[in-house]
């Protein structure tokens, strides 16, 4: 019989070893680093008719004295109870329910709370798309108004983000950035590589990197991109686009030839507020594999990377990245410096460093009148 100490890890959807999204990479990093560092694991997770199964099970054990440390959950990036065809065991409110009965007895509860890019999205324009946009955003205000009585912490990538919550949420929020795995990546002894995986349109053009890698001898650049988004992404790089950049669209442990290729991990896209408070799990990836981080100035990810020095934020500008890039072509010290610094660090931000984070934290005495749903 196991004497190691039990947490529930809930999330409102199926998990997926193979995702290739931060959003389905992230929850199953989570769940396999509790149980890194010491955890054994209850999880509710799939369907809306699987997860109302693993709920009455786990409320039954629950009540007949199973000792459950804390509660870990991870929303959507849709509404709770989004993303699925609807059944008759939908329900956009059990999951919260849920995490409000484990609070009620006495069980810590932490919920990371993914994204607040919907209050970005204008989407498609029609009356349809109008409704369809107007229930959604009803949702999202739900799950963040029954959040206020059903978890303790609302985890959130950045404590910028907190900003764009409501003041209930606000007091409950803490900062739980991405992870990383730590990979022994070779470090190219030869020539300049810059490597960007992720999208390349909306809140992630960068045709200004592009045209700055093009203008540096000796430069290259290798852009990772699914198909489909290319497809559509293209048009926008046509002018810009030479013979020093590469597009390709590759996944999962496919990515470790383009790491080891790589001198530089770049994050340097056009400025957005969106970008000011968002934390980009690439940039953990970079970190993890020791890549020193060309990021935006001023965004949050160019903020962490002068603050542990494991790169150079610049502005968004063709020239500077030219200039940056012939500037390490002649003193390539400076980047082996960086590339050392990012090996420190990394250690710092592994995705069992943010299990151990979310741990401690919960399993910290809370205030009595907090468990019992009334947060001041």
């Amino acid at each position: 019989m196991s004497h190691r100490p039990i947490m529930i890890f809930h999330v409102p959807f199926e998990l997926n070893p193979q995702a290739g999204s931060a959003s389905g990479i992230r929850p199953v990093k989570m769940r396999r680093a509790f149980e890194e560092i010491g955890f054994d694991v209850v999880e509710i997770s799939g369907t809306h008719s699987a997860r109302r199964k693993l709920i009455t099970e786990t409320k039954r054990r629950i009540g007949n004295g199973l000792n459950v440390g804390f509660v870990y959950s991870e929303a959507m990036t849709a509404p709770t109870g989004f993303g699925e065809p609807l059944t008759l065991a939908t329900s956009f409110t059990r999951d919260v329910r849920f995490l409000q009965f484990c609070r009620e007895a006495g069980i810590p509860v932490g919920l990371f709370y993914r994204d607040i890019y919907w209050q970005f999205q204008s989407g498609p324009a029609g009356p349809l798309s109008l409704l369809k946009r107007r229930i959604r955003r009803s949702r999202y205000v739900a799950d963040l108004r029954a959040y206020e009585t059903a978890v303790d912490k609302l985890y959130l990538p950045s404590m910028r983000m907190a900003g764009y919550l409501p003041r209930a949420n606000q007091r409950q929020a803490a900062p739980l950035p991405p992870g990383s795995d730590q990979v022994d990546t070779p470090f190219p002894s030869t020539g300049l590589s810059i490597f960007y995986v992720g999208g390349t349109g909306g809140y992630y053009r960068m045709e200004e990197t592009v045209r700055g890698v093009e203008a540096a001898p000796g430069a290259r650049l290798t852009i990772c991109t699914r198909e489909s988004e290319w497809r559509e992404d293209a048009p926008l790089y046509k002018e810009v686009l030479g013979d020093s950049t590469t597009v390709v669209h590759r996944s999962g442990s496919e990515l470790e030839g383009l790491y080891a290729d790589a001198h530089l991990g770049a994050l340097l896209m056009e400025p957005a507020e969106y970008r000011e408070f968002a934390a980009p799990m690439k940039l953990y990836e970079y970190l993890g594999h020791g890549k020193p981080i060309i990021a935006t100035k001023g965004s949050l990810a160019g903020d962490f990377v002068e603050q542990n020095d494991i790169g150079w934020a610049i502005p968004y500008d063709a020239g500077a990245l030219t200039a940056l890039l012939e500037r390490l072509t002649a003193e390539p010290s400076l980047l082996q410096a960086k590339h050392r610094r990012c090996e420190i660090v990394g250690k710092e931000h592994t995705w069992e460093a943010r299990a151990g984070q979310v741990a401690e934290e919960l399993l910290q005495p809370v205030d009595e009148e907090r468990r019992l749903g009334r947060n001041t």
